[in-house]
């Protein structure tokens, strides 16, 4: 046996993997890092004062271990931006000193897991707003950036003061000095208008206006861009175009509001200690009476036409809840629209009301004096057809004075707030013999597959969806239950949103168009309106809920008769209203769109009822 020493070279090269296999064993093992992604969705237009807007954070786990998150932070300018409304799922948020606002949680999420957080908020401020917030995680912090503009009523930088209590000039029982006509200045397609006009009444010598809502707001075709309020200075002369205007309070469900000058016609801003308007005293709506005298002034409509004054009696109060047993004065003189907004006062000259139209459940189908501006009812021509709103109509309801106490307290302090509408407080539930229920799992139920340049409607995914691919233009599928009253209900969510989207229910379809739509709208809106032959008569104009403006999948449920249109959300009445002209015809689905095309709409867990 022989031996032979190793050479050298070898005996190191030994030594060094030797070294190699103890530093590996010593060194700790790779960890796969911990990754979150933040993805954000906003708002990519602006928003109106006033309105909701939503912020939605997606935080998925792309790495292999689990993401534990600690604490959610919502930059304080998002929190300047609106009023934080709640999140889905509920959480609870707190601001610190510097107004950011915290979320804390005990959250993990697994590799590939995805939560979703929905914040919302009802937008207050004006201008452009963006910052930075973070999610916190146990191994660090991964940031996001929000930027919201709101599109403001007034002019940024605007302040209405407080109001002096003064007593009122000895105007009289017939107080027309301190009636005033105001315009509403829209603009179309890039151009300032003069959309509609209303009246107000001034109830300080400061010029605080109290009038209607509707006649100083925007709505979902108009974007109201300046108000201009034109003096009383004659009973037989037209008003004189005075100031711009601005809102100080607006209550959509009450509407009712008050606005106040911020500069002269001719563009000089103003001392409000100098104005010394006249102005009427406040009255008490509880003490009317049955039979009591009124006195109404206002302005009839667009053109110039001198104030027109108008008499009549308390004929009767209509509850509306939350409002009472006296939510509406019923009075038996016929009011012109345009005096929406303006003044009725008691045998002693105190204002006691005013002029509206809007919620009453009576006759009267249009509240202030307009020009029809857009094609909105998509049939292709602008006329009288169109919303603005419809011209001409009577009044024979007041708002009492006593509900607009709260916003004129908030007024004379000079605070600045705007509430948009809830759709109303009545509950609804679709019950009675369901006659038809579909869960559209069966392609062969009887619904429509249909396909064409302007839209498709099939069966997907366990569901019935209807794409619109033609901006102006509306799709839907119905089948024959003519019956009077029905009812129809179902699980809607939108597929692919375009932001001014519509959809809901048709009944009463015939063969040679007769048609009538119950619709809601992704940017919030919600109306009912019927075509028969070619006049499309408009039965609730496009209405502003923060209940539709929530999104996501709703239980939208509608109830069709001579009797009564109702369209309802989630259980609660956006608008109802009589139309005994209806006939029974087709039931249905329905999905449309204005400027731009391509909404989808999917529609599930069907039922359709007789009552």
């Amino acid at each position: 046996m022989k031996f032979e020493k190793r050479p050298q070279a070898l005996r190191q090269i030994v030594f060094f993997l030797i070294l190699l296999l103890i530093a590996a064993a010593c060194s700790p093992k790779p960890q796969y890092e911990r990754v979150l992604s933040v993805e954000l969705v906003q708002p990519q237009s602006a928003v109106t004062q006033g309105h909701n807007f939503d912020v939605q954070l997606k935080l998925k786990n792309s790495g292999k271990y689990n993401v534990h998150v600690t604490r959610i932070v919502l930059p304080k300018e998002i929190m300047n931006a609106g009023h934080y409304l709640g999140s889905t799922p509920p959480l609870t948020l707190n601001q610190n000193e510097q107004g950011d606002g915290l979320i804390e949680m005990d959250l993990t999420i697994a590799p590939v897991g995805l939560e979703t957080f929905n914040f919302r908020f009802q937008a207050s401020g004006q201008g452009s707003f963006s910052g930075k917030g973070k999610v916190i995680a146990e191994e660090r912090d991964y940031p996001f950036e929000i930027a919201i503009m709101v599109e403001g009523v007034n002019p940024a930088g605007w302040e209405p003061g407080v109001s002096p209590q003064t007593t009122p000039n000895a105007l009289g029982p017939i107080p027309w000095q301190a009636v005033v006509q105001i315009e509403a200045i829209v603009n179309v397609d890039g151009n300032k208008k003069t959309g509609w006009t209303g009246s107000g009444t001034i109830i300080s010598s400061d010029g605080l206006i109290l009038t209607n809502a509707h006649v100083v707001l925007s709505d979902r075709f108009y974007r109201v861009e300046d108000l201009i309020v034109s003096l009383t200075v004659a009973s037989d002369a037209p008003p004189v175009r005075s100031y711009y205007a601005s809102i100080v309070q607006a209550d959509e469900d009450l509407d009712l509001a008050i606005i106040k000058p911020y500069q002269d016609i001719n563009g000089y801003n103003l001392d409000y200690s100098l104005l010394n308007l006249p102005f009427v005293p406040l009255g008490d709506s509880n003490k009317l009476d049955l039979g009591e005298p009124l006195v109404i002034l206002g302005y009839p409509g667009i053109g110039g036409e001198t104030i027109t004054l108008t008499r009549g009696e308390v004929s009767g109060f209509t509850a509306e809840s939350p409002y009472g047993n006296r939510a509406y004065i019923k009075t038996s003189a016929t009011i012109a629209g345009g005096n929406s907004g303006g003044l009725a006062v008691n045998e002693h000259g105190e204002l006691i009301g005013v002029p509206t139209a809007v919620g009453t459940g009576d006759e009267g189908d249009a509240v202030v004096d307009c020009r029809a501006l857009m094609d909105t009812n998509r049939d292709g021509y602008i006329d009288d057809q169109d919303s603005c709103v419809p011209t001409g109509g009577f009044i024979n309801a007041l708002r009492p004075i006593n509900l607009a106490s709260d916003i004129i307290a908030s007024a004379q302090q000079g605070q600045v707030a705007i509430e948009t509408g809830s759709g109303g407080s009545e509950k609804f539930e679709a019950k009675g013999t369901v006659i038809f229920e579909d869960d559209f799992s069966n392609p062969n139920s009887g619904w429509a597959h249909t396909s064409s340049e302007h839209g498709v409607t099939k069966y997907e995914n366990g569901a019935y969806t209807i794409a619109v691919n033609s901006p102006m233009y509306y799709v839907f599928s119905d089948q024959e239950f003519n019956y009077d009253p029905i009812q129809i209900e179902a699980d809607v969510q939108v597929v692919n949103p375009v932001g001014d989207g519509d959809f809901g229910f048709i009944c009463g379809h015939h063969e040679n168009g007769d048609t009538y739509s119950l619709e809601v709208s992704e940017d919030g809106y919600f109306s009912v309106w019927k075509q028969v032959g070619k006049q499309v008569t408009i039965l609730i104009d496009w209405t502003y809920s923060r209940d539709v403006a929530a999104g996501g999948r709703m239980r939208l449920s509608a109830q069709c008769g001579r009797d009564g249109i109702i369209l309802a959300l989630n259980g609660k009445v956006l608008g109802s209203v009589v139309d005994p002209e209806y006939k029974g015809g087709g039931v249905g689905m329905v999905a449309g769109t204005f400027d731009t095309a391509g909404t989808k709409v999917s529609f599930d867990n069907l039922k359709i009822l007789l009552p």
